[in-house]
């Protein structure tokens, strides 16, 4: 071979070994930008896993109080049922005194019927936030699952650059050792 025909090849091998370097640089920026995108991925699936611990304790003890709810609706027909036989009593000792009475079913009535409603109320915003908390909890989830295919994407992907890295890191050495060779064969050739 002529040295022109080595000159060729070394500037080939040349041209592969600067190519070589600036993919090794872009495969490193990518692995570094997708290392970085995985730590936030990460840390966003912990808070998620957090919220959702959080949300499940909330959820946990609104059940435990809109579970009370047949016992406090109890509670308040009986006191209902006490002040009526309260009041049957008190009539009846009022007529045997001689003084004019009151019922008291007509004078307890009302604070009665404002507690029932108040009761009610606060069970229906209870029931409604839960409903709300149930939501929260199957969108936090929805979310973390979400992240967690994203984490498994970002993997594959830091695993598929460090494979094109080291691929260009093999291409690069190859590239070197070609532009050594030519180079030798063009100084004998001189």
């Amino acid at each position: 071979m002529a040295y022109g025909d080595y000159e060729y090849y070394y500037n080939h091998a040349k041209s592969k070994y600067y190519n070589a370097c600036q993919e090794i640089n872009s495969c490193q920026n990518r692995i570094n930008s997708l290392r970085s995108q995985r730590q936030k991925t990460i840390k966003r699936i912990n808070q998620l896993g957090t919220d959702i611990k959080n949300n499940e304790n909330a959820l946990a003890q609104m059940e435990r109080i809109v579970k009370k709810e047949e016992s406090l609706k109890g509670k308040v027909l009986a006191i209902s049922g006490k002040t009526g036989a309260a009041a049957v009593n008190f009539s009846g000792m009022v007529k045997s005194a001689n003084v004019t009475g009151k019922n008291l079913s007509d004078v307890y009535g009302d604070e009665t019927a404002k507690t029932k409603s108040t009761l009610n109320n606060v069970l229906s915003t209870l029931k409604t936030k839960k409903a709300a908390l149930v939501a929260k909890l199957a969108e936090l989830r929805s979310q973390k699952k979400s992240a967690e295919h994203e984490l498994q994407h970002t993997e594959s992907r830091i695993r598929s650059a460090e494979s094109d890295l080291a691929e260009w890191k093999r291409v690069k050495t190859g590239a070197s050792y070609d532009m050594e060779y030519y180079r030798r064969k063009m100084q004998e050739a001189v």
